[in-house]
């Protein structure tokens, strides 16, 4: 076993006891419910193989990690994606039926539109700690061992 992959061992081990701590609190349940677009388990899934497709190659000492680097651009872009579709949800249906005499009606326009801004932001925030997760363990392979 090399440095290199003990070092990569024990960033993984650290994220995925991270990953642990959201899911005891509750943190699937409130991606199902408050992300509209499941893109947060699209960027999960992506993080996950990514992560072991980084120990392969360290395991087998390959030092080319160009499609890592691009998994964890692209967790930020789908994230991103997120972002904009949740807006999307946000501003696109909620002022059709709009009455401000109505209560009620109010009330469905704050409930729609919080619901659109929790996708944004929950995929946002999905996309950002899953590309830091991956460029973290490519950057720690990519030092010198000097």
């Amino acid at each position: 076993m090399t440095q290199k992959f003990l070092i990569w061992w024990l960033l993984a081990v650290v994220q995925v006891i991270a990953v642990g701590i959201a899911i005891f609190y509750d943190a699937i349940p409130f991606l199902i419910e408050n992300d509209l677009t499941k893109l947060s388990f699209v960027i999960f899934a992506m993080w996950f193989f990514s992560t072991a497709s980084i120990g392969h190659k360290v395991w087998k000492q390959e030092e080319d990690f160009d499609k890592p680097w691009f998994v964890a651009e692209s967790c930020m872009t789908v994230g991103m994606i997120g972002t904009v579709v949740g807006f999307i949800l946000m501003l696109g249906s909620s002022f059709q039926q709009i009455d401000p005499s109505n209560v009620e009606s109010m009330r469905r326009v704050i409930v729609d539109m919080a619901s659109g801004m929790s996708t944004a932001l929950l995929t946002t925030l999905c996309g950002l700690i899953a590309g830091l997760f991956i460029k973290v363990q490519v950057i720690m392979q990519e030092q010198d061992d000097a």
